[in-house]
């Protein structure tokens, strides 16, 4: 039942009979994962794999709580569970908080089936039903807007749910809505940096083990916080980086790491990658992303592999940026699309700029009508356009949708990738340090829609200076890709360096040959491979595709080459 991958952490079937009486959980698996936490009580059973975080009264609490709320804001880090409650026979399944690692079900009067992966659901029942729906938003937002897979009769679990499955009866039910902890009148957050500071600070330990691990560094604010912080704790730990030979990224961390004396660790994307590993990489990736990602993205899988060698976790920035900075460039990461159903003012306004989009020129557009009517029905429900949260700002409704979509859609992708071989740990994803700091102005969501002012958007920097300064004061010193320091955030003369930083940034704008990645190189090198993958008429353009920007390509190539690699559909 394996669909690729060398070690087995996460990957899982598991079925629930809904008519049957529960027995022990292990029973329940088709194809088992890495147990990490088996917890047995008089009145429950809990069983949680991936990267559960606990700490030691959790079990004693567990038994009194046997609720989803309780486990996902209890146990850290990102993780599957099933609980059973022996007193109601009721059994629930989900994931960790923010969902971020997918979890999939197929569902019938009879049972339930659910998998970290759509693909492998699809296996064990042979499926081969393509879902339309799933290939629209895919081309039209980068990844799916909504929950549906590959599959028409394979769902995802929607962010932040769990599955309840009671006698013959389920349900999926929300257990949190991140909405509830944003504040209406925030502290300022000038007079908050302190406390946010030291907030973040404690919340942070938890997620460094204490054998020998490895941190993401670049030439950023995140890496090199959580860095700091983990030297101020005086943890064991190595650092590394990947990029080309020119990259700016790999250079800094360098520079970082001699200066605290830390092993360094380098993944040169060069032609050694580009011709043995980029494209079994890019292949496994588009496969263990369920389809909801592009071959663009195997640098990730590929450090993940080879760091799997030596490590067990990774500690890296993932959301940092998102939670301390309003966002405000469209690009993978928030398509045109996405950008233009928020930023407008209906959804029929929204809907046009759609159709005028080059990603929807690419379709096969009358073959896609029912679906596309069905997707402006949904869209209705975004969180731009729903009136039950009328009494946020738009960036608020906009950054719902952050929390509760791009982070699993998005660096979802990147994680179950890596997950297969290591655990990613984010530290900037506490809910307990989110708390605190939706409650200041210190919070992305507390800016304006897509600012671009940067000495509005500053603000958001202030807190790294801080926890820099507090744990590792060196590295404030020491320039960032912006172009200025850390210091430069938290002194008097320090805007004026920030000023500088930005206008280089305007004036030297990258040169189109910039690689940093080496994703131009290894196209060159690969696409007699991905250009022979065929391409279905009735799903796309044929005669628009050959004019295509690259970026929609590849995710034209991507889900042809998942739709390609279905046994059932050959």
């Amino acid at each position: 039942m394996r669909l690729s991958g060398e070690k087995n952490m996460i990957e899982f079937i598991l079925e629930v009979q809904l008519s049957s009486k529960k027995t022990e959980l292990d029973k329940l698996f088709i194809q088992k994962p890495g147990i990490e936490l088996h917890l047995n009580g008089n009145d429950y059973e809990f069983i949680a794999w991936g990267d559960p975080i606990n700490d030691p009264g959790f079990k004693e609490k567990l038994s009194k709580n046997l609720t989803p709320e309780f486990i996902v804001n209890n146990l850290h880090g990102h993780y599957y569970y099933i609980l059973l409650d022996k007193s109601s026979g009721s059994l629930l399944a989900g994931n960790s908080l923010f969902s971020i690692l997918p979890l999939y079900y197929f569902r019938n009067n009879d049972k339930i089936l659910i998998s970290d992966n759509a693909l492998r659901i699809g296996k064990y029942l042979d499926l081969n039903d393509i879902s339309k729906r799933f290939i629209l938003e895919t081309i039209l937002f980068n990844y799916p807007l909504f929950n549906d897979s590959i599959f028409e009769s394979i769902k995802l679990l929607p962010a932040n749910s769990y599955i309840i499955c009671s006698g013959s009866n389920s349900d999926i039910l929300k257990h949190t809505e991140i909405q509830n902890h944003f504040s209406a009148t925030p502290k300022p957050w000038k007079k908050s940096t302190g406390e946010i500071r030291d907030v973040f600070i404690s919340s942070v330990c938890k997620y460094l083990p204490d054998k020998h691990y490895v941190h993401a560094l670049t030439g950023g604010f995140d890496g090199r916080t959580l860095v700091s912080v983990a030297i101020y704790f005086n943890k064991v730990f190595s650092c590394y980086s990947f990029g080309s030979k020119n990259s700016k990224d790999t250079r800094i961390a360098l520079q970082l790491a001699e200066k605290a004396g830390i092993p360094f660790i380098n993944f040169e994307l060069e032609d050694s990658y580009i011709k043995n590993d980029n494209l079994p990489c890019g292949k496994e990736f588009i496969i263990n992303s369920s389809g909801t990602a592009t071959f663009a993205r195997s640098h990730y899988l590929h450090s993940a592999k080879r760091l799997s060698s030596d490590f067990q976790h990774i500690i890296t920035g993932n959301f940092g940026s998102e939670i301390f900075r309003a966002a405000h460039i469209a690009g993978a990461v928030i398509s045109s699309n996405l950008y233009a159903l928020f930023d407008s003012e209906s959804s029929d306004e929204g809907i046009r700029k759609i159709e005028g989009s080059r990603e929807f020129q690419c379709l096969n557009t009358s073959n896609f009508k029912l679906q596309f009517e069905s997707l402006k029905e949904d869209i209705l429900h975004l969180p731009c356009y729903d009136n039950a949260l009328s009494g946020l700002t738009k960036n608020q409704r906009f950054y719902v949708f952050v929390f509760e979509e791009i982070f699993r859609k998005y660096f979802g992708a990147e994680m179950v990738n890596q997950f297969r071989y290591v655990k990613n740990r984010t530290p900037f994803l506490d809910i307990e340090f989110l708390k605190a700091i939706f409650k200041t102005e210190l919070a992305g969501i507390h800016s304006d829609f897509f600012e671009h002012n940067p000495f509005k958007r500053y603000k958001g920097q202030v807190l790294y200076a801080n926890i820099i300064k507090s744990t590792y004061p060196g590295f404030g010193k020491m320039l960032t890709d912006k172009g200025y320091r850390p210091d430069d955030l938290i002194n008097s003369f320090g805007k004026l360096n920030i000023a500088k930083g930005y206008l280089k940034k305007v004036i030297r704008k990258s040169s189109p040959d910039f690689d940093p990645y080496a994703v131009s190189k290894a196209w060159e090198y690969n696409k007699d491979f991905w250009l022979k993958i065929p391409i279905s008429g009735d799903l796309f353009d044929l005669t628009v595709i050959k004019y295509t920007p690259r970026e929609i390509l590849f995710k034209i190539l991507s889900l042809s080459y998942i739709s390609d690699f279905i046994p059932q559909r050959r």
